[in-house]
């Protein structure tokens, strides 16, 4: 008698689909109900898929786990982090602070964030711990390291090399977004250009705004990986401008 294929372990419940995604579906929502309630079948409805399939099952706990809707039974509505994200500047801090929040939401999400504060592992490293601590199976363990991962893009918290960014409250201004592709930002009517000139550089420069009074400011971008000596050489580039 052949023995029973040993069945695989369920892996613990996390969001299937990316931040970018679960945004996208409940915008669906949104534009049909806007701030109205509707049920879980009105959800399914608005896109357009089956509330008893399997596909539908994992979106729905994906947008609830994310935090985009809240209510429960037949009583859901939109909620207010997914206002916050929807308002907001894609490189504002308020849509950082609002995704990075949904990110967080997600309990397996928020432990691994608490451990790697500064720079998330390569998605092969991500999965093991999964596997090794949260006793995913191999499978669900990459797929989940590829959500996390992509979600903090959407959420623009993570730069080419994996440092997860600190939030700059500066964003919320959206001094110098016009200049989003273009290192150099005016600074009254000069310019300062804070990217590292190593072409092997790759990580996104961050921006800092250092009011000066009488509604005059300074506006800084520069690289993550700035050093106390290269913010002296910045300054006396300053003085000399100045002098």
């Amino acid at each position: 008698m052949n023995a029973s294929k040993p069945r695989r372990p369920r892996s613990p419940a996390v969001p299937s689909r990316t931040l970018k995604d679960v945004f996208e579906d409940t915008k669906k929502v949104y534009n049909t109900y806007t701030h109205g309630t509707f049920s879980k079948s009105e959800l399914a409805s608005a896109l357009g898929v089956s509330a008893t399939s399997g596909p539908f099952a994992g979106r729905f706990f994906s947008i609830k786990e994310f935090g985009l809707i809240e209510g429960n039974n037949d009583a859901f509505k939109v909620s207010q982090r997914f206002r916050d994200i929807k308002d907001a500047g894609p490189a504002s801090a308020a849509f950082k602070r609002a995704a990075l929040a949904a990110i967080k939401g997600s309990s397996i999400f928020s432990e691994l964030l608490n451990e790697w504060k500064t720079k998330l592992p390569p998605r092969d490293a991500v999965a093991v711990r999964l596997e090794q601590q949260k006793k995913f199976n191999p499978d669900r363990a990459k797929e989940t390291a590829i959500v996390l991962e992509e979600s903090l893009r959407f959420a623009g918290v993570l730069d080419a090399s994996n440092n997860v960014l600190p939030i700059r409250e500066d964003a919320d201004s959206g001094v110098g977004e016009a200049h989003n592709n273009d290192p150099e930002h005016e600074v009254d009517g000069a310019h300062v250009d804070g990217d590292s000139t190593d072409a092997t550089k790759t990580t996104t420069p961050l921006r800092t705004e250092i009011p000066l009074g009488d509604g005059r400011r300074v506006v800084v971008s520069y690289p993550t990986d700035l050093n106390a000596q290269e913010a002296a050489k910045v300054g006396n580039v300053l003085k000399a401008i100045v002098g």
